[in-house]
């Protein structure tokens, strides 16, 4: 902000009220009022990292409680007067930023101390430089944003020492089983030994690397690292590396089936220090059956510390991780099939996802991958061995509508429903160009199914009477012999006819638009939707030399429902209550006529 004052620009500062900034902190950016405890730990992490410069770590952090207070001490570097006017008092200023280690501290943005405000009204820092040994001083800060400065006659070791007084609502945080838990939750991987005290206790929480960071590690110490974080029994582990990012960890594949879409819960670590659960821009979505615990050295987290930012590393990152996972895949292949099916057997929808993506693991593992069928679940080796042209459907209501009738006839039938199948199929012509793979549609059943009896008369004018009765319901009758015997009628409609069926349905109410937009919209040359009747049925054969017309129009017209809803077709409200009549008619017209229900 300007003002022109005797020509000259005279520049003002901006005021900054820090009350709203902590609500603004604790109700936007920090997703809980905790945080304050990773906040700590990391201050003190990296004061101890400024300490001991390119060399092992060998400092400590305490965190004491002395009644409802509670003291963070590190043995780091510790600040000097200037620096305490300088970092501690100004928001968003870092001493970690554009130094020469500043790559290997945790924080950067300046704003973690804040946090505490969130939890306490007050903030008491007492600090001793390294580079002025024997000076300890201490900085008071307040919620008002002021604070107050003093040489302290407290321990003259370089180090700082936070002390906290708790909220009356927040006083819960500062209780020891609750801080154990906070401090065990975001700093179990830091490479400082962090110990809680109280009174003439001290309890050493972490003091050394943990299995999923040492890539040296077995498969029985990831499986028992991985039991301990997420208390699941996993079926196998493996270590996870890679360049962009500086990423190291493990993997874990879940024992059990997990849904496709749900909420993918993981362990990432910046530096050492818990960052988030959730990492769907950096994990591969097709690997979701992985559970995964990762730390990564260079990849920027968001100023809440709480996910990732989307930058150009992370997608490099991505696609590392990606190729690290089907490794993986390709290494048990080889080394452990049994395994390898046992996955495939549990998580085939996600293997599937990424078979639709990689030729090369498709051929791999094409014999393995498990398809629905009309004849059950086969793997596609199975039907390989067995079939010598393979059918799909792209439609789970065209599966349904005829996977008993396909079978009969010796068809066999996937039931291709979710795009990566769809795309997996397209993949398998190119790769396996020997395998006959082909779409099929109810339409193509009925041209399959033998007539009842060439030129009989009477099939002819049976299906002539029922014509006339299912015209008004844009349907054709059709008689033909097909397996199995108990389904009396199917109905075959592709989806062009059933959109010129739902024109017409329209088309007949009372619209005055509905007759001019029946002849925009209705296709032409559409083949009309058929109500196939079969001859091997009792039912169908009784009915074709039934005499009663009432009755005949009656049974032809709740067969033509029955159809519909078997076949997961709608029903519209005029053809349920013409159903609904129907049935009346046979109650009063005909339920001694055993021939309509078998003899």
């Amino acid at each position: 902000m300007t003002e022109q004052n005797n020509d000259k620009d005279k520049a003002y500062l901006f005021q900054v009220n820090l009350k709203g900034m902590i609500e603004l902190l604790s109700e936007h950016i920090y997703s809980s009022p905790n945080v304050f405890v990773r906040e700590l730990l990391q201050n003190g992490t990296d004061a101890i990292t400024a300490g001991c410069g390119t060399k092992p770590f060998a400092g400590e952090i305490n965190v004491v409680k002395e009644g409802s207070t509670v003291i963070f001490e590190d043995s780091g570097t510790g600040l000097t007067e200037d620096e305490i006017h300088r970092f501690l008092s100004v928001i968003g200023q870092s001493s970690k930023r554009d130094t020469a280690l500043s790559r290997n501290y945790i924080g950067k943005f300046g704003i973690g101390m804040l946090s505490c405000f969130v939890v306490s009204n007050e903030i008491v820092v007492e600090t001793c430089s390294a580079a002025v040994p024997g000076k300890t001083l201490r900085w008071r800060g307040k919620a008002d944003g002021t604070y107050l400065m003093e040489e302290s006659a407290a321990p003259k070791d370089a180090g700082t020492r936070v002390i906290l007084r708790p909220k009356k609502e927040w006083s819960f945080l500062f209780e020891k089983p609750e801080l154990k838990k906070n401090i065990l939750y975001f700093g179990n991987a830091l490479p400082v030994r962090i110990n809680l005290a109280e009174g003439d206790k001290k309890e050493a929480l972490v003091w050394r690397t943990p299995a999923w960071l040492d890539l040296e590690s077995t498969r029985e110490e990831l499986l028992d690292c991985g039991k301990q974080i997420f208390n699941i029994d996993f079926l196998d582990a493996f270590p996870i590396q890679t360049l962009t990012g500086r990423i190291r960890g493990a993997g874990f594949v879940m024992p059990h089936k997990i849904q496709f879409t749900g909420a993918k819960e993981h362990r990432i670590y910046m530096k050492r220090m818990f960052l988030c659960e959730h990492a769907g821009n950096l994990l591969p979505e097709w690997a979701s059956f992985v559970k995964c615990v990762i730390d990564t050295e260079s990849l920027q987290p968001t100023a809440s510390r709480e996910s990732l930012v989307d930058n150009l590393e992370l997608k490099e990152a991505k696609k590392e991780l990606n190729l690290v996972f089907k490794d993986y895949l390709r290494d048990i292949s080889a080394e452990n099939p049994d395994l390898l099916q046992n996955i495939i057997d549990i998580h085939h929808m996600y293997i599937k996802a990424l078979a639709a993506e990689d030729s090369s693991l498709l051929k791999m593992f094409a014999d393995h991958i498990p398809f629905e069928t009309n004849k059950g679940v086969l793997t596609f080796g199975a039907l390989r061995l067995t079939e010598t042209e393979i059918y799909y459907t792209l439609s789970s209501d065209d599966f349904k509508r005829i996977r008993r009738i396909a079978g009969s006839r010796g068809k066999t039938v996937i039931n291709a429903i979710y795009s990566f199948e769809n795309d997996i199929i397209r993949k398998i012509r190119i790769v396996f160009p020997e395998i006959r793979l082909s779409e099929i549609n109810p339409r193509d059943i009925l041209d399959d199914l033998g007539k009842a009896v060439e030129n009989d008369a009477k099939f002819s004018d049976f299906e002539r009477r029922a014509d006339e009765i299912l015209t008004k319901y844009y349907c054709k009758a059709q008689i033909n012999k097909f397996d199995p015997e108990e389904t009396p009628v199917i109905y075959f409609a592709n989806d062009e006819a059933l959109q010129n069926k739902h024109i017409m349905d329209f088309s007949g109410e009372k619209n005055p638009f509905a007759s001019a937009l029946h002849e925009v919209m209705k296709k032409k040359d559409v083949p009309a939707p058929v109500l196939c009747f079969n001859k091997n049925n009792q039912l169908v054969n009784d009915l074709v030399d039934m005499d009663d017309e009432i009755m005949f129009e009656a049974v032809v017209k709740i067969l033509y429902v029955q159809s519909l809803m078997l076949g997961n077709y709608p029903v519209q409200k005029n053809e349920m209550n013409m159903f609904n009549d129907s049935v009346y008619q046979l109650l009063i017209s005909g339920v001694g006529h055993s021939s309509l229900f078998g003899k």
